[in-house]
Order: C-alpha cells, then structure tokens, then sequence
C-alpha cells in the first residue's frame, strides 16, 4: 500500500512534466513597420491586418488584408485569414481569397478561392474554387468548382464540378460534373455527367450521362445514356440508352435503347431496341420495334423492318424481313429473300424461296 500511494501521488507530477516537454507552436509575432492610420496604408511585416499594401516575407496567424497582399515565402501552417483584392507571391496562402491570387509556384486557401487564381504549379483549395482557377500541373478542390477551371495535367473537384472544366490528362469530379468537360486522356464523373464531355481515350460516367459525349476509345455510363455518345471503339449503357449512340466497334446498352444505335461491328441492347439499329455485323436485341440493318439480325421479337444477310426472328415477327435467308418462329407479316422459313405456316408453305408470307 505504501508503494501504491507513492506511485498516485508521483504520477500526476510525470504526466505534467511530460506534457510540459511536448513542444507547442508559438504564436507568430505580428512585427512591421507600418505608415498608416487605423491599419488602413502601407505596412512591410507581419502585420495582421492592412488596409492598403502589405509586403511580407512569409505570413503567419494573417486575420485581414483588404487591397494588395505581396508575400516572398508561403505561409506558416496552419492557414488562416482573409485576402480581398490582390495576393501575389511565390506561394499565397490563406483561409479564404476574394479577388486575383497568383503564385508563382501555387496558390492554397483553406476555404475557399474565388474570382481569379492563377498557379504556375497548382491552384488548390481545400473547399471551393469559383470564378478562374488555372495552373500549370493541377487545379484541386476538396469541396466543388464553380466557374472555369484548366490545368496542364489534372483538374480533379472531391466534390461536384460545374462550368468549364479542362485538363491535358484527367478531368475529375467524384461527384456530379456539368457543363464542358475536356480531357487529353479522361473525362470521369464518379456520379452523374451532364453536358459536353470530350475524354481523348474514354469518357466515363459512374451515374447517367445526359447531353454530349465523346471517348476516343470509349465511352461509358453505369446508368443511362441520355443524348448523344460517340467512341472510336465501345459506347456502353449499363442502363438504357435515349438518343444516339455509336460505337467504332460496339454500341451496347444493357437495358433498352430508344433511339439510333450504330457501330462497325455489332449494336447490342439487351432488352428492346426502339428505333433504328444499324451494325457492320450483327443487331442483336430481345425485342426491335423499328428499323435494323446488319449482316446477322437476331431478336426475339421484331415489329417493323429488318434487313441483313441472316434475320433470326425466335418469337413473333410482324413487319417485314428481308435478306438472304429469312427464319421467323411465329410470323406475321412478310419475308423476301433467297430462302424464307415461318415455323407457323403448314407444309410445304413453311420454307419458301423468294417470298413468304402470313397474316
């Protein structure tokens, strides 16, 4: 027991101590030399607050400055203040820029940056751009963009992108992105892509894609494709598709497609082709109400017009068919071509050449 109560009554005295020895950030010194009245002229420090010019080496605990903001060195973390007007410097930094920021290097704000920001490197906020964000490698927010945002390499919003967005290599949102988004490489929306969306290898929607899209490889929405996509290889729907949709080789839609579907080599929609269906190869779908060209066409169900080489009908055909061979299960309608079968006729009448028929 006497060792015990030594043991309480020493411990308080080390966890103090060692809290003692924990090094602690010392609060920046706000020494200038300042030619104003009531903080509003010139000031050449730390000052904290200016209203006029301010020229400092490397700013530190910086609360205001309303007028022109010239700093030597980036800030002291962690970023605090608020720049109306001009910041220019090696590598600005403040809580929030209202106004023209340019680094020559970068520029950084904690909340938000509007109006103009210009980074030779990169042009950063940790929560909002808005206005004109430009830099030379990357152009980040970890809230949205609003406005027009351009960087050499990535444009990348952890949030929603909307307005002009472009990148040499990799336009992001990891939420919705809206307006004109062009990317070297990719164009990627985590949710939904609404607008003009150009991706030089693919564009890629992870919720629907309304508006205009192109990948020079692909294009790519896991939901619906609402509108226009055009790829030099693949357009795919994971959901329906309502438009246009073409594809170098393929145009698929896993659900339905209403509209037109071309491709070199084969237009798939796994549930109903509504429109017009035109392939190098094969169309091939559940169901085709409207119009289908392709050297193989196969569906279930075909209500109006299907030309190909092969037309392979297993339900109920009710239009017309024409090509070089011609099946239908359940017709109800015409066949012309070389050689013509309708399982529901009798006889004789079931495979003909030239024309058959059922009403």
């Amino acid at each position: 027991m006497p060792r015990l109560a030594v043991v309480l009554l020493v411990l308080p005295a080390i966890l103090q101590a060692q809290e003692d020895s924990t090094p602690r950030r010392r609060p920046a010194g706000h020494w200038h030399i300042g030619l104003t009245y009531h903080d509003y002229g010139i000031t050449i420090g730390n000052a904290a607050r200016t209203h006029g010019l301010r020229i400092n080496a490397v700013d530190a605990d910086l609360e205001l400055v309303n007028g022109v903001n010239l700093t030597l060195w980036r800030p002291r973390e962690p970023l605090s203040g608020t720049v109306n007007g001009l910041a220019v410097g090696l590598g600005p930094g403040a809580d929030t820029f209202n106004g023209i920021a340019i680094g020559l290097a970068a520029v950084v704000a904690e909340q938000r940056s509007r109006w103009i920001t210009v980074g030779g490197l990169a042009a950063v906020s940790n929560g909002k751009l808005e206005g004109l964000a430009v830099s030379g490698l990357g152009t980040v927010s970890n809230g949205d963009i609003d406005g027009i945002a351009v960087a050499g390499l990535g444009t990348v919003a952890n949030r929603d992108a909307r307005g002009i967005i472009i990148a040499g290599l990799g336009t992001v949102a990891n939420r919705d992105l809206s307006g004109l988004a062009v990317a070297g490489l990719g164009t990627v929306a985590n949710r939904d892509l609404t607008g003009i969306a150009l991706g030089g290898l693919a564009t890629v929607a992870n919720g629907s894609l309304s508006g205009f899209s192109f990948g020079g490889l692909a294009t790519v929405t896991n939901r619906n494709l609402t509108g226009i996509g055009v790829s030099g290889l693949a357009t795919v729907a994971n959901g329906n598709t309502t438009g246009f949709s073409f594809g170098g080789l393929a145009s698929v839609t896993n659900g339905s497609l209403k509209g037109v579907g071309i491709s070199g080599l084969a237009v798939v929609a796994n549930e109903q082709l509504r429109g017009i269906g035109i392939a190098g190869y094969t169309v091939d779908s559940r169901s085709i109400h409207g119009w289908s060209t392709a050297l193989y066409v196969k569906t279930r169900e075909l209500r109006g017009v299907s030309i190909g080489a092969y037309n392979r009908v297993r339900g109920l055909q009710a239009g017309l068919s024409i090509g070089i061979y011609n099946s239908a299960r359940v017709l109800n309608g015409l066949q012309l071509g070389v050689l013509n079968r309708a399982q529901n006729n009798r006889g004789i009448w079931r495979t003909l050449p030239l024309v058959n028929a059922h009403f």
